[in-house]
């Protein structure tokens, strides 16, 4: 491993060695009754709960519901009461719609977890339960990690998933297997950085597991980092409006991952191959991941996707100058 990542390993070897305190606390609130799950947040923040939710839906009895949070804030969801549990998260932790939203679990007396980057935030003082990542890099993997450990063990507990051990072993061989993963797409993404650096307009498509990376790497790297025109497609939707757009000229960036909507992505490079060479395809199936088997590689798809595409946001940043850290509204003026 390189120096290059070694803040980015750190990151996620804190996120690993969180296990013992999360078992504990899905543990106390297991015990106190969860009912249902909410997955709120907002930008790259919500993007990041996106596998968790879908893990969710396909093993588990638990009723669960993802929203951005200004939405939940103004609806009144009939399922949500006490036995509700709310999972948020803002690195900074001054999002205001998060933060409205915990105040209304709480008023609501539903339990809350956050996850944020700085102890001392509203959000860490307004959840009951809080977990820090002051991560230099890596924030977001380190948080998927988390949200891993928090769904599989709350699903173990509540006697509908009986892998547990198994995903948590597969979870602390991450940290060595994310960095050699960065280390290897460096040429992929230098050689895509220099083909796409002058185009102005990008469709992402992902869907399952890889939807919240397609959706998060358009509002988050694209227009909000590089002020580009970006638009997350779902590939289950692709077919019914979108594909229309696609001609010669078309960007397509495709997130193919080994969960269950495998062949949904499929069908879109099927398609879009006839009428563009202009695609832009990663799939978690050409990296390695060590310790990980073949029959839950694809619940592992968005941290191999999350990886891949920092090269990509941080090769693309140097080939056009601009950081990915400049900003025109976001942090400077009201809104």
């Amino acid at each position: 491993m390189t120096d290059k990542f070694k803040d980015y390993r750190e990151a996620l070897m804190n996120a690993v060695e969180r296990r013992d305190e999360i078992s504990s606390t899905v543990e106390k609130l297991v015990q106190n009754g969860v009912e249902n799950v909410f997955f709120v947040g907002c930008g790259g923040s919500l993007a990041v709960m996106y596998p968790a939710w879908y893990i969710m839906q396909e093993l588990s009895d638990i009723p669960s519901f993802i929203f951005n949070a200004g939405e939940f804030n103004k609806l009144t969801h009939k399922k949500f009461g006490k036995s509700s549990l709310v999972i948020t998260a803002s690195y900074s932790g001054t999002t205001p719609e998060t933060i409205e939203a915990v105040n209304i679990a709480k008023s609501k007396g539903a339990a809350t977890i956050g996850f944020t980057g700085k102890m001392e935030s509203p959000l860490s003082k307004a959840v009951d339960n809080v977990f820090v990542n002051n991560a230099k890099v890596g924030a977001t993997d380190a948080n998927l990690i988390m949200l891993y450990q928090i769904v599989f063990k709350l699903m173990k507990e509540m006697k509908d998933y009986d892998r547990y051990e198994d995903i948590a072993k597969c979870l602390d061989t991450l940290p060595d297997s994310l960095v050699k993963i960065k280390e290897s797409a460096e040429e992929e993404a230098k050689r895509f950085a220099e083909a796409y650096k002058n185009e102005k307009i990008f469709y992402t498509l992902g869907a399952g597991l890889g939807w919240g990376e397609a959706y998060a790497f358009a509002i988050c790297i694209l227009e909000e980092m590089q002020w580009l025109t970006a638009q997350p497609i779902h590939a289950g939707e692709y077919f019914h409006g979108p594909f229309e757009v696609v001609d010669e000229n078309a960007n397509l960036i495709i997130l193919k991952g080994e969960d269950f909507s495998r062949p949904l992505i499929d069908r879109v490079i099927d398609f879009s191959k006839k009428y563009t060479d202009r695609l832009i395809i990663i799939d978690t199936k050409q990296y390695p991941l060590p310790g990980v088997s073949e029959a839950y590689r694809g619940y592992f798809t968005p941290f191999v996707l999350s990886a891949v595409l920092d090269r990509f946001a941080n090769r693309l940043a140097d080939e056009r100058n601009h950081p990915l850290s400049t900003r025109r509204y976001m942090g400077k003026v009201e809104y």
